[in-house]
């Protein structure tokens, strides 16, 4: 695993590196033809619609359309193999996500390397909220951590599925926390959320879209999101880190990539339109409607640097925790 991990991050500094040597080969023109944007996902879920949204907007200013193909399935592979083979052109990105470092972490994608990749820009997260029972007598995330040790194996967390980030999101906790809970995998994050507003579970880690009107029907409680810094969608809800859980961060995001090889120039133009974009009041009140903090990368290698970071703690996490994703 920490030589899988020491590769990851050679391959991202090398990565990093060519963003700058490669020459400018890419035209003035450019583009000349409609781009594809791949989406690794189903249409209508959170990366379908910040996707098709950035693609309209950036595809008005350059003059051709970029289209949206969606690629789901086998844990992203289908849509990131196809992107990772495309001609290094500038006309085939791929929308990534958090989850691809997980899945890298665990080595349960060996078909597809990050290394054939060159980020862009992060577009947007979607913070994951910690909720709870109602009938479960915590109201932060202190008295959920003396609760959870004074009952140890007797509090469930749902999550998404094995290896998710909803599951991973309740492992660092339970790992950071000096806790032992117990996972339940279901299909879908919304299984998870009937069975712990009914009380078969007593917590889950939803995304933000999910959660927060959730907890304002009463249904489920919210203590706090899982992201370094509170969420614009509800500011009054802290962080787990605040919350006395430091260091702790979950921060699903989702953001551009592009095949290893593409020229600098057109990398450069696309991180330049993805800045102007989100800086936009319009489609930064548009991402708050989603449930998606806006955000962007200061720069590609920013953006490569965040991955290679967050790789290597899901990879460490996997180890220490002995987390079992297969």
């Amino acid at each position: 695993m920490k030589s899988m991990t020491r590769r990851f991050s050679i391959t991202l500094a090398l990565s990093a590196w060519l963003l700058a040597a490669v020459p400018g080969l890419a035209t003035a023109e450019y583009p000349e033809r409609p781009i594809t944007l791949v989406i690794p996902y189903t249409p209508g879920g959170p990366a379908d619609v910040l996707g098709r949204y950035v693609a309209q907007k950036i595809g008005a200013t350059f003059g051709q359309p970029v289209i949206v193909e969606n690629k789901p399935g086998a844990s992203l592979t289908i849509g990131t193999d196809y992107v990772s083979r495309a001609k290094p052109d500038g006309y085939t990105l791929l929308l990534g996500a958090a989850s691809m470092l997980v899945q890298s972490a665990a080595g349960r994608t060996p078909q597809q390397n990050l290394r054939d990749f060159t980020p862009i820009s992060v577009i947007g997260t979607f913070p994951t909220v910690l909720t709870v029972n109602p009938k479960l007598p915590v109201n932060n995330v202190q008295e959920l951590i003396a609760y959870a040790k004074k009952h140890p194996d007797e509090l469930y967390y749902g999550s998404s599925g094995i290896g998710s980030l909803t599951h991973l999101a309740g492992a660092l906790f339970e790992h950071m926390a000096d806790l032992k809970m117990t996972h339940v995998p279901y299909r879908g994050v919304n299984e998870a959320m009937n069975d712990m507003a009914s009380g078969q579970i007593q917590l889950a880690f939803p995304g933000a879209p999910i959660g927060l009107p959730l907890a304002k029907t009463g249904r489920v409680r919210a203590l706090a999101v899982t992201s370094p810094e509170r969420t614009a969608t509800d500011p009054s809800l802290p962080t787990i880190a605040e919350s006395g859980l430091q260091g702790y961060a979950v921060n699903p995001w989702y953001g551009l990539l592009a095949p290893t090889g593409t020229p600098r120039p057109i990398i450069d133009r696309w991180h330049a339109e993805i800045l102007r974009v989100l800086q936009d009041p319009e489609v930064k009140r548009h991402w708050l409607t989603l449930g998606a903090d806006p955000a962007y990368s200061k720069t590609p290698e920013a953006f490569a640097s965040m991955m290679r970071d967050e790789s290597e703690r899901w990879a460490e996490l996997i180890q220490s925790a002995n987390i079992q994703l297969k």
